[in-house]
Parts: C-alpha cells; structure tokens; sequence
C-alpha cells in the first residue's frame, strides 16, 4: 500500500507565464524568516529556519513565514495601498450581522449553478465576503469587482527567490496522506506553492504567499480492508472548493493510471479539463487551467514526501508567508476619512472593537489546518467533503 501514491502519481500540466511550481516546504524554508504577531523583527531570521523550530515555536496561529522583504508586514499597510472600494468591501464584511449566504446569491454569483453543484459552491472562501456586492448586483447595480492585491515588488521577489532556489531544474514535490473514511481510503496529494499571483499575474481576486492546494484520489476498501483499484472517485481541487468525477467519467484524463490536472494560472486551483473555468462570469473572474505551459509528468516528482514522515508540518499551526491582521477601528477610519463610511455602519460599528485577518491577501496555513485553526474539514473527513457517494 505503500507504493499506491506512485502508481497514481497525478501528471499536472500549468498554463503558460506560470511562476510558481510544486515545491518542498524546506526550501520555502530555507530563505524564509519567522514572524510573530505585532512584531516587526523576525523571532527567527531568515536561512535560519529548520523543521524542529517550527515545531516548537509554531504552535499558535500567531506566526508565519515570510519569504520576500518587499511590501508589506502588517495590516494597516495593506489597506492603505488598497482603493476605497477594496477597503469598503472588506470592512462591510466585518460588520454583517443580516442573512448569510443563500441560493439566490449563488445563482447571482455562479451561472453554472445547480442542483448538482449546489455543494461546491457553498465551499469557495470568498461567498461570505462578497454578499453586499452579490446583494448589490441581484438588484441589477453590479460594480466591478475590487481585487485583493499585494504590490507587484512583492511578486517580483517571491519570483526571484523561487527561481534562484529552483536553478537549473524546479525539484518538483508532492506531499502524499492515505486516510481511511468509513468504506473508502483516501489518497490524497497536497502541493505547496511558494507565491499565488492570481490578482496580479492573471487578474483573479486575490494574491498571498505561499499555497497549498491537493488532489485525492478515493478507492473502495474491500472486506479485508485493502484499496480495490482502480480509485473510485477523483476529486480536484481550489479556492476551498472541490470537483468531484467517477474515475472513468469522460471528463477525466488518465494516462495509464495516472490522472491528469490542469492547473490553473496563480491561483493553482485543479481542474480535468485544459480550458478557462469562469468561475464568476459577472465580475470576469477566470481560472486559465489552459495547459499550455509546464509538464511535470508523472515520473518528474523528485521528492514524494509522505506526511506522516514529516509530523513537523502538521503540528506547526503558522501561516506559510505572511499573514495580517488589522483593528476593525482601522477600517473605519480609512472609510471616514475617505467620506465613504456609510453613517448606518459607522453606528452599528460603535460597539465593535476587534482585529481581523484580513481575506484573501493573508498566507494559508498547512495541509491540516484551515483559516479558523481548526482541521481543514478535507483533512478531517474527505468523503464527506468531497461529496463522494457513501456506499
């Protein structure tokens, strides 16, 4: 069983003007230093980050790598690089106290919207975010979208270090886990990028350090608990989201036994199909999962890590690359001062005193732990996630 990750081993074909490939997350480490909340000097400098420190000192959510000098380190500035209306969309997000996400929203938001995908979307980070301008647009008053973007010196750097780290060949990575899930085992890939540049290279929503995102692969368990290949199921992954196909469903592509992802352009998401995804055709937000660019075939994984070899990664709690955090108090008075704070929200904020994470922009945490600190739910229950049929 042991050697099922390498006979499944996934082919993922990029789009061209990808930056960013699957990586160790010891390199990542290795020009990396590590921050802690509010503090503006790292606890651990950078080149000088090794597994058992993050294993000791990252147990709160409260620290992240960080892995350029350029832009910025705290909250506040961030927001004030943004525009009003970037500023305006994050804040209203931090007040809402009205209904929460629902089907006429996801009808609004999603075209391909249906019974069958109904799910899925209710998954995608950003719905909550952006139900004022989803309320706004179902009124028939669609703005444009605001991005939620990092400086391009930013990306630049993120660019530079990955590619001095990957002369003369990237040494591509994959993380493999095989849990066991009520009549399935799960096989599941997890990739580490070490920028997503979706906002700024690809006009998507939104640009952070660092990123994981995976594939799974889900087998029936026969009576005397052994994977009956092929895999039953296989589900593709982004934005928190999830696609899932029958193995032989025509949408998949397997060469041999190896399936077939196309990543999309910055954001990294996975798909089946070489084509743009339209994610959000009223605000123009596109995944490029075009397959134009790089290869890395099933046989040019230089390093098949398996998960429970390296426990450092899913104790340590931290962010991988910047994460920030700004007082709700701080929004309000970018919005006052800009004349754009809406008077019914200045009172209803009165009582509020807080500090936030701020969406999209802010680094993820690791395979096992989500944006909240608890396990990612793919983590702890994949089939359920997945939406796989229970047998």
């Amino acid at each position: 069983m042991s050697e099922l990750h390498e006979a499944y081993a996934p082919i993922l074909r990029f789009a061209k003007g990808e930056r960013f490939f699957p990586m160790r997350a010891e390199d990542f480490m290795q020009y990396s230093a590590l921050f802690a909340r509010g503090r503006n000097e790292p606890i651990a400098p950078r080149g000088s980050v090794m597994p058992d420190q993050l294993a000791r000192q990252g147990r709160s959510t409260g620290v992240f790598l960080r892995s350029v000098d350029a832009g910025p380190l705290q909250g506040p500035q961030v927001v004030a690089q943004w525009g009003k209306r970037t500023v305006d969309l994050v804040y209203q997000w931090t007040q809402r106290t009205g209904p929460g996400w629902s089907e006429s929203l996801a009808r609004t938001a999603y075209k391909w919207f249906s019974g069958k995908t109904q799910a899925a979307t209710e998954l995608f980070w950003w719905n909550k975010l952006l139900i004022p301008a989803l309320e706004k647009a179902s009124s028939g008053k669609a703005d444009d979208l605001p991005r939620l973007m990092l400086p391009q010196e930013t990306r630049d750097e993120a660019a530079d270090r990955y590619a001095s780290l990957s002369s003369p060949v990237p040494a591509y990575t994959y993380y493999h886990r095989q849990v066991r899930d009520g009549d399935y085992l799960c096989l599941q890939y997890w990739f580490f990028y070490g920028y997503n540049d979706w906002a700024r290279g690809f006009e998507g929503l939104n640009d952070h350090e660092g990123d994981w995102e995976s594939m799974m692969l889900f087998f029936r368990v026969t009576p005397e608990g052994k994977p009956r290949e092929p895999p039953a199921y296989i589900t593709f992954v982004g934005h928190h989201s999830r696609l899932t196909k029958p193995w032989y469903h025509s949408d998949v592509e397997l060469i041999g036994s190896h399936p077939v992802g196309y990543v999309a352009a910055g954001s990294h998401a996975t798909y089946p199909e070489a084509k743009p995804y339209s994610i959000m055709e009223l605000y123009n937000l596109v995944d490029y999962a075009t397959g134009d660019g790089v290869t890395v075939d099933h046989d040019q994984w230089a390093h098949r890590i398996a998960v429970s070899d390296v426990p450092w990664l899913t104790s340590y709690q931290g962010s991988w690359g910047t994460r920030f955090w700004l007082p709700v108090d701080a929004f309000r008075t970018a919005l006052a001062m800009a004349g754009t704070l809406n008077p019914a929200l200045r009172l209803a904020s009165s009582r509020v005193s807080r500090e936030i994470e701020l969406p999209g922009v802010s680094a993820p945490h690791g395979p096992r732990v989500g944006d909240t600190g608890d396990q990612r739910p793919q983590w702890a229950g994949p089939v359920e996630w997945a939406g796989v049929p229970r047998t």
